[in-house]
């Protein structure tokens, strides 16, 4: 009896050390090498006709009937155009910062699977009230490089369902082929909703303006993370042998 307890206790011991020891793949690569959502692909969108038309504005794509119905006051409308170009170059900057790190992020060996592709989860919420509903949401970003680190497209992901009534749900999608940011590409899923996606550019201003600071603070996020992740890579070579001097 008193070996089958010890038994016992032992092989808790060991199934609770296995649970507290993280562990990690064999290959660093397979680790990344997941299916992709069919939902953050990404589709070829180089020959949109919006892309090839004359753009107004300065080089802004804004329909004249997006401005609302005060399109006489051009202080307004200059001021806006203003703020999405400062926005526009933002996201640009933003997106120069994201193919720099992401080079540094791929010459370290463990993080070679994600050259082509790569997510990044900003937000995973169990449950909490939204609406009067209790809800868990999941956001990631999801990020599509070309074959030259260069960023093709950004997918940002942003999914709610209700914990009590799962059929209540709602999954919205923004995608933006870079450079043509104006272009966004908009998807709405709801419960008995499913609409034809919408760009970006047949919006109003104030809206592509929201659009952009989005996408903006959102690459900011991904930076942060990147940056955390290669970090994390030194910190954990660098204490590999640590346990050796442990006198």
């Amino acid at each position: 009896m008193k070996r089958t307890l010890l038994y016992s206790i032992s092989a808790a011991l060991l199934l609770t050390s296995a649970l507290l020891v993280p562990t990690f793949a064999e290959d660093p690569a397979e680790e990344e090498k997941k299916e992709v959502d069919p939902m953050r692909t990404c589709d070829d969108r180089s020959k949109q006709d919006a892309l090839n038309s004359v753009q107004k504005e300065q080089g802004l794509i804004l329909a004249e009937q997006s401005w609302g119905n005060n399109p006489q006051e051009s202080q307004y409308r200059s001021e806006v155009t203003r703020l999405l170009k400062l926005e526009i170059e933002n996201v640009g900057k933003a997106v120069e910062d994201i193919e720099a790190k992401h080079k540094e992020l791929i010459r370290l060996d463990r993080f070679s699977g994600l050259t082509n592709y790569q997510e990044i989860v900003l937000e995973d919420n169990p449950g909490s009230w939204r609406n009067g509903i209790f809800v868990n949401s999941k956001k990631v970003l999801a990020m599509h490089y070309g074959p030259n680190g260069e960023l093709k497209c950004l997918v940002l992901d942003s999914m709610e369902r209700g914990v009590y009534n799962t059929s209540l749900w709602t999954r919205k999608v923004l995608k933006m082929y870079y450079p043509y940011i104006q272009t966004m590409e908009l998807i709405t899923r709801k419960q008995h909703y499913n609409p034809d996606p919408e760009t970006l550019e047949k919006m109003s201003p104030e809206v592509q303006l929201q659009a952009f600071r989005l996408v903006f603070s959102n690459l900011r996020t991904a930076l942060y993370s990147m940056d955390m992740m290669i970090a994390a890579y030194y910190d954990r070579r660098n204490k590999r042998n640590e346990w050796q001097i442990d006198l």
